[in-house]
């Protein structure tokens, strides 16, 4: 079973990665972080590392023995593009995501300029859709990255806004989140 997701905008979660560093003010009060420590003050063997980026192989396969269709937040304790992330391990990723095709997966990052290295010569699932991060005008170079990968469904989340994005271009854009720090 898929763990049900509280968040609005996805019905179920799944993290074949955990961890994650800061790299920019929008990860200054990080959810992923906080949920990270409790659960390991709770003894989950799967954040025995807290917040550091660890890889959780046993975890790929899931989504293949989820019957049901469904929408599937990637990573949302992680981020799928972290450097501390092979590429061979992201492309396993892929891999299930492609082979799982009954289900549309979501992969957000704030890292778009590994994804941008990552897209060069990738056949993207059809049913991933793909999406960046953007907190404030200083990191709208992240929407031109995503606009220029081969995904065919493109998403933002602009949260948590912390500021204006003034000119924003949604040219082959397909989706936007938008929400404040909660």
């Amino acid at each position: 079973m898929a763990t049900r997701s509280e968040i609005e905008w996805t019905e179920a979660t799944w993290n074949p990665v955990t961890g994650c560093s800061k790299v920019s003010p929008g990860c200054k009060h990080c959810y992923a972080e906080r949920m990270a420590k409790r659960l390991q003050a709770m003894g989950l063997p799967k954040y025995a590392q807290g917040f550091r980026v660890a890889l959780h192989e046993r975890a790929l396969g899931l989504p293949l023995s989820w019957t049901a269709p469904q929408m599937v937040f990637v990573n949302s304790m992680s981020d799928l593009f972290h450097a501390d992330v092979p590429d061979a391990f992201v492309d396993q990723v892929l891999e299930v995501i492609r082979r799982a095709s009954w289900h549309v997966f979501q992969v957000l990052t704030k890292r778009a300029q590994r994804l941008r290295e990552v897209d060069q010569g990738m056949q993207w699932p059809a049913n991933l859709w793909l999406g960046v991060s953007v907190e404030s005008s200083d990191y709208l170079h992240r929407i031109e990255c995503l606009r220029h990968t081969g995904a065919c469904v493109k998403f933002l989340s602009l949260e948590p806004l912390l500021g204006p994005l003034p000119g924003l271009d949604l040219r082959g854009i397909d989706w936007v989140i938008v929400g404040g720090e909660s």
